[in-house]
This record gives structure tokens, sequence and C-alpha cells, in this order.
């Protein structure tokens, strides 16, 4: 069975803890289960270290793109 991450955004892994966007339900990664089933494919996203549309390695952020592969990526805190 697929956990509420995978099942909402297609990711095997958790988002960036860095990486935000505005809904109702929150903006932290923490609460990625909460928050991924509302967010739909025109959500603005920012990076929390850069505070823009792009992240410290300069590429754009997105939840499909800020991922462990990226060389920024911080992962969840437990």
């Amino acid at each position: 069975m697929m956990s509420a991450t995978e099942t909402a955004a297609g990711l095997k892994s958790p988002p960036c803890r860095c990486l935000r966007t505005k809904n109702a339900y929150g903006t932290s990664p923490q609460s990625a289960e909460n928050w991924l089933p509302g967010v739909h494919a025109s959500s603005s996203y920012w990076c929390l270290l850069t505070q823009g549309p792009a992240g410290p390695d300069e590429n754009y952020v997105h939840l499909a793109r800020c991922g462990p592969g990226r060389s920024c990526y911080a992962a969840p805190e437990d």
C-alpha cells in the first residue's frame, strides 16, 4: 500500500523540507501527508533558503523536482 505522499503526488520520497507552498493545510513538508492531497498542478512554490522560485542550485522548485536527487535537498526532520 502506498503512503499519502506517494498517492497524492506520485512521489516515492518526501519533498525537501525547504519547499513551501501556500494552501489551507499549511506549508511545512513535515506535515506533507496532510497538505499533499490539496496541492494542485497550478500551485506556486518557493524555497525557504532562497525565498524565491529557484533553489540554491539555481533550478526551479516544484513538488515534483525537490527530491533527494538535488544537491540542495534537505530531508524532513523526524
